[in-house]
């Protein structure tokens, strides 16, 4: 099941092949949490994300690696993979159906096969709900982490997602001196009335703050 390569051709930053990723699972596995924070060659993350990346191809509508990994960082601490997932119907009983968010479907099959496993957050506590989710890629240790989003936050949300830390502040404090505040994960902004304004791209959330448009490989 998860080891067919996806009917539409993958357009990520660096994703291009199609290979099937061999099987390296060790035979035990201990997920660190995120307080274990370590840097990992981009080379090592490239084969976390290029092996999940290939197996969501046609499970979403959008994908794409975030992150460090977008931004260009030769070294990085995990893999951010932001999604929207195509959702199927199963049989619920004898003769009903229900909606079943297929990306989720993948995904849980990974951690049955042993291919991520759950990753602790800062507390202590695993995260695998419907809207994020911490692992590990098993076969090398690099963190990865899973944002679901939807076609109403897509660009706004990969702007957050993308970073770097240095530049989600500054939209930030853009927005706070224009009255504004930045909703990092949904839609957009609130402006100094109270209305939400829609991001539709990536360039509008620095334009809306009359801030100059950055390329992912020069953000901060």
């Amino acid at each position: 099941m998860l080891h067919t390569p996806p009917s539409r051709p993958l357009s990520l930053f660096a994703i291009t092949t199609h290979q099937r990723p061999r099987d390296l699972r060790p035979q035990s596995f201990t997920a660190p949490s995120v307080s274990d924070k370590i840097k990992f060659p981009r080379a090592e993350a490239l084969k976390a994300a290029r092996h999940i990346c290939l197996q969501l191809a046609d499970v979403t509508s959008r994908l794409i690696c975030a992150g460090s990994l977008r931004r260009g960082k030769e070294m990085v601490g995990d893999v951010e993979i932001l999604y929207i997932p195509l959702f199927g119907e199963a049989r619920d009983g004898l003769f009903d159906t229900k909606k079943v968010n297929r990306a989720d479907q993948i995904l849980d099959q990974f951690l049955k096969e042993g291919i991520l496993a759950k990753r602790l957050n800062k507390n202590g506590n695993e995260t695998w709900g419907p809207s994020n989710k911490l692992a590990i890629y098993v076969p090398n240790g690099v963190p990865v982490d899973l944002f679901q989003a939807s076609e109403s936050n897509w660009w706004n949300y990969l702007v957050c997602r993308t970073g770097g830390k240095q530049n989600n502040i500054n939209i930030c404090q853009a927005a706070q001196r224009k009255g504004w505040q930045w909703h990092p994960t949904s839609r957009g902004f609130t402006n100094e009335r109270g209305y939400p304004v829609t991001v539709k791209s990536e360039r509008d959330v620095f334009e809306f703050l009359g801030l100059s448009y950055l390329e992912p490989h020069q953000r901060p």
